[in-house]
C-alpha cells in the first residue's frame, strides 16, 4: 500500500510543476478537498486536484515563475488503517522568478481513502514552512 500511496503523491507533486492535469484526474474522491495558499484557497469534489493544478499554473504565469519543481523530503509521518491513510509529506518547491532562484518549503498533509479497492485522495492541504 505504501508504495501505491507514495506513487500517487509523487505524481501529484510532479503534476503541480508540469501542470499535467490528465495525470491526476482520477486520484480524488467525490468529496475531496484541496487547500493551498493561492485564491480561492480551496477546491472541492472529484476535480479538486485538477482545479488546484490549474490555479498553480495560473499563479506561475502571473508571477512569471519558471521551471517549478517539487522535491519530496523524507516522510516520517505515515499512519494507516484498513481504509484510510494519513501522511505528511515535506516538499521543497524550487524554480526561477525573474531569473532569480525561487524556493518555498512546506508540507502537504494527505488523507487517502480506499474506495472500491482504489486509494484516492480525500484531502490534500499545504502548509508553508513560514506559516509553522
Amino acid at each position: 500500500t505504501r508504495k501505491v500511496i507514495v506513487g500517487i503523491i509523487n505524481t501529484v507533486i510532479n503534476a503541480s510543476g508540469t501542470f499535467d492535469i490528465k495525470a491526476i484526474s482520477d486520484f480524488y474522491t467525490p468529496n475531496a478537498l484541496v487547500a493551498d495558499e493561492e485564491p480561492p484557497f480551496s477546491w472541492n469534489g472529484p476535480t479538486a486536484g485538477v482545479q488546484w493544478v490549474n490555479t498553480v499554473e495560473k499563479t506561475c504565469k502571473d508571477l512569471k515563475i519558471k521551471k517549478l519543481k517539487g522535491r519530496i523530503g523524507r516522510i516520517s509521518v505515515y499512519l494507516q488503517s484498513d481504509e484510510s491513510v494519513y501522511v505528511i509529506v515535506p516538499v521543497d518547491y524550487v524554480g526561477e522568478i525573474h531569473d532569480q532562484s525561487f524556493e518555498e518549503n512546506g508540507a502537504f498533509t494527505f488523507v487517502f481513502r480506499l474506495v472500491n479497492g482504489k486509494w484516492l485522495i480525500k484531502s490534500q492541504v499545504w502548509v508553508s514552512r513560514k506559516g509553522m
